[in-house]
């Protein structure tokens, strides 16, 4: 993966007017490094996720898109995403795994927020390790410490050494998004992609977002 790994974080948009699909779809159209569902508030033992779900699995596959669903792996398995985000205190990666291994590819990724974490996500070999919070963020109740560029290229550095590939976040801009790029090959974003200026423009921060990860070798 490299470049925007892109959030639809659900509780974000309801704030700011915006449905999840159409947001989504406005997202997908600039061909991020993968897209990630998070739902904190869904209901009904997450029947409300698990719908967004299977609605975003075609819309992702359309556009060669992997489909990541934060925390349950089980919702990942029945509706047929591509993996499963998981934090230090959410399902072991490993235990993911084993569900996942039922459905089409059972990618796994792992948060970590200090050197401890990311020695207890390397044990468990994810596909990749979310360092952060960078900067500061607002998307996340209660969020773990900043780390700062400095944090992020300590740890990141840790995880090239074991071979497996890391994504910043936590707070990542247009402006910020040279220096994190200089470290991760992937970064993570929630709220520099939401707009009250409607869909389209969702779709130009995507593709701008997109543009200045990749850098001068997209």
């Amino acid at each position: 993966m490299r470049g925007l790994y892109a959030i639809v974080d659900v509780a974000t948009l309801t704030r700011a007017g915006l449905s999840p699909l159409p947001f989504a779809e406005a997202v997908l159209s600039a061909r991020p490094a993968a897209l990630q569902l998070r739902d904190k508030s869904s209901r009904r033992g997450g029947a409300d996720m698990l719908a967004l779900l299977r609605e975003l699995v075609p819309m992702c596959r359309r556009h060669g898109v992997p489909l990541f669903a934060n925390d349950r792996a089980d919702l990942a398995q029945i509706a047929g995403c591509d993996g499963v985000h998981v934090g230090q205190r959410d399902l072991p990666g490993s235990l993911a795994r084993t569900l996942l291994a039922r459905g089409r590819l059972g990618l796994v990724g792992i948060s970590a927020h200090n050197d401890a974490d990311v020695e207890l996500a390397l044990a468990e070999r994810p596909d990749y390790i979310g360092l952060g919070p960078v900067f500061g963020t607002v998307s996340k109740e209660n969020p773990e410490p900043t780390i700062g560029l400095d944090g992020l290229a300590r740890l990141a550095a840790r995880v090239h050494e074991a071979g497996l590939p890391s994504v910043a976040i936590g707070g990542i801009d247009i402006a910020r998004a040279a220096s994190t790029a200089a470290l991760c090959p992937c970064s993570a974003v929630i709220g520099a992609l939401v707009t009250n200026e409607g869909y389209e423009h969702v779709a130009k921060l995507a593709r701008e977002l997109q543009a200045a990860l990749l850098g001068p070798l997209a």
